[in-house]
């Protein structure tokens, strides 16, 4: 009796597999930073300063493992963010690929800086407020890690990057009409009104019109891997 061949695997099977993969990763940030910004205590998301240190101390020890647990979520989904970026610039054919090439190169590198600024404020904060050491020793450490260059650098190169690869990807999706054009402008205010948004159960709505675009650019990219060829 002869083997039953098994259907060969063809390149355009592992394309469609890496296209799909891709597209997972814009509902997984979407979820991923929904639920790590919701339960980051409010108020500490931000650059501290010795001020601020002092206040966000007690808060941050009151609420360590949750800010644990919400940094590490915000981190993993700035990651999935950033190959986001490179999922959306695959449904970009012809007109506007260059663009998308682009803002999938920057895209990328800011979500990377992001997830590092945000271990170094929020993580870094909760891992000060359970050490056994003095408030002042803990205030002196924050500060350094937030105010030096390289912390600058991240945190200029995450921002400016954020903006620069939206704008890019919104200009790129308008112009090769790979999707409808109210999608395109949904992607570029919902990165506009979700990166601002503070910590706490108020940005829940904020990034309600993020996460409507980044799932239905998901939908779209994954139907491309539909199509016969």
């Amino acid at each position: 009796m002869s083997a039953v061949q098994s259907p060969s695997w063809s390149p355009n099977d592992a394309m469609r597999l890496r296209i799909r993969l891709l597209a997972l990763s814009l509902p997984v940030a979407a979820a991923l930073l929904l639920v790590g910004e919701a339960l980051t205590p409010k108020g500490l998301d931000h650059p501290i300063s010795s001020a601020r240190a002092a206040e966000e101390l007690p808060i941050a020890a009151a609420h360590s493992g949750r800010l644990f647990a919400s940094n590490l979520i915000v981190i993993f989904g700035l990651g999935a963010l950033a190959v986001s970026f490179v999922a959306i610039a695959m449904l970009v054919r012809g007109r506007g690929s260059a663009i998308a090439t682009v803002a999938a190169l920057v895209g990328a590198l800011a979500g990377f800086c992001g997830a590092l600024v945000n271990l170094l404020i929020g993580y870094d904060l909760a891992a000060a407020a359970v050490a056994h050491t003095t408030s002042v020793a803990s205030i002196h450490v924050l500060v350094s890690a937030n105010r030096g260059w390289t912390f600058d650098v991240l945190f200029v190169c995450y921002l400016a990057g954020l903006v620069v690869a939206t704008l890019l990807t919104g200009i790129a999706l308008w112009r090769s009409r790979a999707v409808p054009r109210w999608l395109s402008i949904l992607f570029v205010l919902g990165v506009a009104i979700a990166a601002p948004a503070p910590a706490g159960l108020l940005s829940i709505p904020l990034q309600l019109p993020i996460t409507v675009a980044l799932l239905a650019l998901s939908t779209r990219i994954w139907q491309t891997t539909l199509k016969p060829g």
